[in-house]
């Protein structure tokens, strides 16, 4: 398996999906087992991890990125969210069904506003993101 070299490499991986794929349902499995549900339709991506494991490591990114801090991760997503604002579409991460940040067109931030600099990330559940990135 191809290792990406940077975090702009994993996080222009969302972004080419919600332009590629327009609608439909697909899930991914590991030895039978379904780790992620994903969900498109209407310029709206639905990413629904069902193993904490997995969703940490994608978080994590890369060895530097473990350093960093929740409010220093959520500044790398605005790029990503901003591009996807600007396109019209919106991506929401879930961990088994609960809603846990929105990029992009829908997100309605409150807080996460002041510390990322941009009203195209929303934070839903800052005690599960802080689980998943601590």
């Amino acid at each position: 398996m191809k290792k990406l070299s940077s975090e702009s490499e994993i996080l222009q991986i969302p972004l080419w999906l919600s332009q590629v794929l327009k609608q439909g349902k697909l899930s991914l499995q590991t030895n039978g087992v379904e780790d992620i549900q994903l969900q498109i339709e209407d310029n709206k991506m639905d990413l629904n991890f069902l193993r904490k494991e997995l969703i940490k490591y994608l978080l994590e990114l890369e060895t530097e990125m473990k350093a960093k801090s929740v409010l220093e991760r959520l500044k790398i997503l605005k790029s990503l969210a901003e591009k996807l604002k600007k396109k019209g579409s919106t991506i929401s991460i879930s961990l088994k069904g609960q809603k846990i940040i929105t990029l992009g067109l829908e997100a309605q931030p409150k807080i996460s506003k002041i510390i990322t600099g941009t009203n195209a990330i929303e934070v839903n559940s800052l005690i599960e993101l802080t689980k998943l990135v601590t």
